[in-house]
């Protein structure tokens, strides 16, 4: 599997915002509301963050015992490390799709003083959201392989 790219989650993001963006003004333009999250939204993308987060510390554990070399501890189980990768990677690209998406309306927002309400359920997406992404990239991270030894140079022992 390849690594998730920065700047595909970037364009996730910008993509996201325009189309937030451009919904929530039509929406207004048109005499409705701008569409807001509901705050169970934000605690569901921070919790995501957080579940990530704690199934990423057998990893952190295990490439920390790979740098002390005095104590090993028991390699992580491969179906356990890809299941925790897949949501690592989804968790980045919906973070990064949530939080375009909260950025947009946010900005719409912010541009008409009368519209202007329940920014803090705005701003709480965010929050959750940036959790998420973050969170998610650097699990992904974690669970990279690290690259091989660079072979032997010729007349020195292996």
């Amino acid at each position: 599997m390849k690594p998730t790219k920065i700047w595909s989650l970037v364009s996730y993001l910008i993509s996201a915002a325009i189309f937030g963006g451009v919904l929530a003004k039509t929406l207004t333009m048109r005499g409705f509301a701008v569409p807001v999250s509901p705050l169970n939204l934000a605690i569901t993308l921070g919790g995501i963050g957080l579940a990530l987060g704690l199934l990423a510390i057998p990893m952190a554990r295990y490439r920390a015992s790979l740098k002390n070399s005095s104590k090993r501890t028991k390699r992580i189980g491969a179906l356990y490390a890809y299941r925790v990768l897949v949501f690592a990677k989804s968790g980045s690209i919906v973070g990064s799709l949530f939080l375009g998406w909260h950025l947009g309306v946010l900005v719409i927002q912010l541009s008409a003083p009368a519209v202007a309400g329940n920014i803090v359920y705005t701003v709480l997406g965010i929050a959750g959201s940036t959790i998420c992404a973050v969170v998610a990239v650097v699990v992904e991270y974690l669970f990279r392989i690290p690259p091989d030894a660079p072979p032997p140079a010729e007349g020195t022992p292996a």
